[in-house]
C-alpha cells in the first residue's frame, strides 16, 4: 500500500509543479509521439501489404508456369488451355468428339460384321 501512495504521490507531485512552458513541452513531445507512432504504423502495414502482395504474385507466377509444364499431349490440357473458348464451348465440343467416336467405333463394328457375313457366305458356297 505504501508503494502505490508513494507512486500516486510522485506522479500528483510532477503534475503539480508543471509551469506553462513545460505543459506545452509536454504536450510536444506526446502530440509528436502519437502521430510519428500512427505514421510509422501506416507506413509499416504498407509495406506489409506490398510484401503479401508480391509473394502471392510469386506463388501465381509459380503455379502459371507449372501449368505450363504439364504434358502437352494431354487432350484435357490442350482443351482447357484453348484460347477464346468458353466453357460451354469446350463441352459442347467434348460431346461432339465423343459422339464422333461412338459413331465410328459403330461404323467400325457394322464394317466388321459385314465383312464376316461375306465370309461365311463365302465358305457356304464352296
Amino acid at each position: 500500500m505504501d508503494l502505490l501512495q508513494n507512486s500516486f504521490q510522485n506522479v500528483y507531485d510532477s503534475f503539480a509543479n508543471l509551469d506553462f512552458q513545460h505543459a506545452i513541452r509536454l504536450v510536444i513531445i506526446v502530440g509528436g509521439y502519437v502521430l510519428l507512432r500512427n505514421l510509422a504504423q501506416r507506413h509499416l502495414a504498407k509495406k506489409q501489404l506490398e510484401n503479401k502482395v508480391r509473394e502471392g504474385e510469386k506463388l501465381r507466377a509459380e503455379e502459371r508456369q507449372e501449368k505450363l509444364v504439364e504434358d502437352p499431349n494431354s487432350v484435357a490440357s490442350v482443351n482447357e488451355n484453348a484460347f477464346g473458348w468458353g466453357n460451354k464451348t469446350r463441352q459442347r465440343v467434348k460431346r461432339q468428339e465423343k459422339i464422333l467416336e461412338e459413331r465410328i467405333d459403330e461404323l467400325k463394328k457394322y464394317q466388321g460384321n459385314l465383312d464376316d457375313d461375306e465370309d461365311i457366305a463365302d465358305l457356304l458356297e464352296d
